[in-house]
């Protein structure tokens, strides 16, 4: 009597979590596209970033370190103002 109550309940709750398995599975939720607006904002501010880095890397020493350092937060502003 006991071996088939545990049959029982076995059975049952490899039912419900195979059952339950793919609704969990499936709300996985899917990222929304960027705005072509967004897109050419980031383009642009990946472009403007890469050329100050390079015009940064004819100087020497705390003139290279600072060019740098503008670059990337001009980067980071400009990231940030990119419409979302």
């Amino acid at each position: 009597m006991t071996k088939n109550v545990l049959t029982k309940a076995a059975l049952t709750l490899a039912l419900a979590l195979s059952a339950a398995a793919p609704s969990a599975l499936a709300k996985s939720a899917k990222k929304p596209k960027h705005s072509a607006e967004h897109v050419a904002a980031v383009k642009k501010c990946n472009e403007d970033y890469s050329a100050a880095v390079k015009s940064a890397k004819t100087l020497k020493g705390k003139e290279h370190s600072a060019a740098i350092a503008k670059a990337k937060a001009d980067r980071k502003q400009c990231l940030a103002n990119a419409p979302k």
